[in-house]
């Protein structure tokens, strides 16, 4: 059946077979077919298996978040400021320190040794010209104790340089300065005085205020003739203290017979913070004597040969 235009109504084809291309067309049973078959098989094979459309979709989606979502991950992140220097004329500001630490407290025996020479004490040139009192503490200092010095003491410099003390193994009394430097070894006498010589500055003691007192001796009780000896009862020479002036104190006269002394001609005396300074007549060199016990007078330091001198 036809139309009027020489076409065939759906419903006609509806019952034909559907035609084929040539190419898919199988051909007739035989060689021919079994070629057939075969480039069917190898054209399947080459043919790409087909995606599905929810897979593609899935990316396209998952792509679009990630886009989308890199503005505000960008914004959200805050950027770290570059270090910047100071500017012109400005200081950069000064790290900051840990507190100074107080000082550590001295050792149990130390402390111990310290308590045995702390109190109340005087200072004194040899010349007795310049004391002060002073008092040697048991609290922790840096390097060692605290000493106190009296306003007076600014006459003696090296106290403007002492900021502690500290008791000596040797039985001496160390002052120290702030970057525990010795200032002065004051080493120990007879009575409970120290010594000290510093070099370039002279002679000092450190006394309790009733020894240094009893200590300090008068002109009148050296003038007068002495009797030197290297062994108490012997006598080698004999001195004659004068109160003449002359450059450097006082007359002092040898009488003959004092070669035993290895040449030494004494020419002057006078007092040094209770001790009794004899000076050469050449050189350089002089004798200190200090008073003892018995009232007789020492060499001191006790170094080399002994040399006591006392009355006749």
């Amino acid at each position: 059946m036809t139309f009027a235009h020489g076409r065939a109504s759906p419903r006609a084809l509806r019952g034909q077979p559907r035609s084929s291309s040539s190419g898919d067309r199988p051909p007739e049973p035989g060689a021919a077919q079994s070629q057939w078959r075969f480039k069917m098989r190898i054209a399947g094979r080459r043919r790409p298996a087909s995606r599905p459309v929810w897979a593609g979709a899935a990316v396209l989606m998952v792509s679009a978040v990630l886009v989308g979502a890199l503005p505000a991950f960008s914004q959200s992140a805050k950027p770290v400021p570059p270090a910047t220097a100071p500017a012109p004329g400005t200081k950069a500001p000064a790290p900051r320190t840990p507190d100074a630490a107080s000082p550590k407290p001295p050792a149990t025996g130390l402390r111990a040794e310290a308590e045995k020479k702390a109190g109340a004490l005087a200072l004194a040139s040899a010349d007795g010209e310049r004391t002060c009192p002073l008092e040697l503490k048991t609290t922790a200092a840096p390097g060692g104790f605290a000493i106190g010095f009296d306003a007076a003491c600014a006459a003696i410099p090296f106290t403007t340089q002492t900021v502690a003390w500290t008791p000596d193994p040797s039985g001496s009394i160390l002052f120290l300065s702030a970057q525990g430097r010795t200032i002065a070894e004051f080493t120990e006498g007879a009575g409970g005085a120290y010594e000290a010589l510093r070099e370039g500055d002279g002679v000092y003691f450190l006394a309790p205020p009733s020894v240094l007192a009893e200590d300090l001796v008068r002109p009148e009780e050296i003038i007068g003739d002495w009797n030197l000896a290297r062994v108490a009862g012997t006598p080698i020479c004999r001195w004659t203290f004068l109160e003449t002036p002359v450059p450097g104190g006082f007359s002092v006269t040898a009488a003959p017979g004092c070669d035993g002394l290895g040449g030494f001609v004494p020419k002057a005396w006078h007092l040094e913070g209770g001790n009794v300074v004899v000076t050469a007549a050449t050189g350089n060199g002089l004798v200190r004597f200090a008073r003892q016990e018995d009232g007789g007078w020492a060499k001191v330091p006790e170094r080399g040969r002994p040399l006591l001198m006392m009355r006749p």
